[in-house]
């Protein structure tokens, strides 16, 4: 003779859930997957979990700071369910997006022998924008807003952090260079000054056609020495 045999699932999948935390990403949102909730080591279906689904899966950075309960919802392929909760903490792990300026080669202009270095994100010339903090509010720049600096090259860093404690940086090269006009520049060649290095005293010549009214001198550091 001949029989038929139906097999048939009727035991729920024993699940067990666990805590999860979710990064939030550019856009400052972010979904939650149902199967990142389930303890695959504590948890039994002997068939396996076909389908997961969770009560709540959309997440934002209003979200951050408390976690969440979720309840999680699976059943096996015959339909046997189960549930269980879960704590969901949302954070926020992304630095702001800082923009630099372009290289750049600057003059202090007439009469100064030092830049001054501006606050490049006061300008408008360096940005920051991050998924979350919008505003971005607290700054930092090297060599510091403010900062008096001689002709030469500099990499200027400069920071951004938002509210969360993520820093972001670019960096960029400054060049300070004074550009000397015609009687500038012949008046730097006709002035001579001896000896050089000196202790106690020093001779200035001027062997230009030109009116010397004042001297600064400096050191090879740019310290301001007379």
């Amino acid at each position: 003779c001949t029989a038929t045999v139906n097999v048939i699932d009727d035991t729920a999948p024993v699940l067990v859930c666990q805590d999860f935390t979710l990064e939030l990403g550019p856009d400052g949102t972010a979904m939650l997957d149902p199967f990142d909730l389930i303890d695959m080591t504590a948890t039994f279906e002997a068939c396996g979990i076909d389908t997961a689904a969770v009560d709540i899966d959309d997440f934002s950075c209003d979200d951050i700071g408390t976690p969440i309960e979720v309840t999680l919802f699976v059943a096996d392929p015959s339909l046997n369910t189960a549930a269980c909760t879960a704590m969901v903490t949302v954070v926020d792990l992304l630095a702001p997006e800082v923009t630099c300026p372009a290289d750049q080669t600057v003059d202090p202009g007439p009469n100064n022998q030092l830049y001054e270095v501006p606050d490049y994100f006061a300008t408008g010339e360096a940005t920051a924008l991050d998924n979350c903090t919008d505003p971005v509010t607290i700054f930092t720049q090297d060599p510091a807003a403010g900062a008096l600096i001689g002709d030469g090259t500099y990499t200027v860093t400069l920071t951004a952090e938002d509210e969360y404690g993520n820093i972001g940086t670019c960096t960029f090269e400054l060049t300070v260079e004074s550009v000397l006009g015609v009687e500038e520049s012949s008046l730097e060649a006709g002035v001579t000054m001896y000896p050089n290095p000196a202790q106690a005293e020093v001779t200035i010549a001027n062997n230009s056609n030109i009116l010397l009214e004042k001297a600064t001198m400096y050191d090879v550091n740019g310290k301001l020495v007379n």
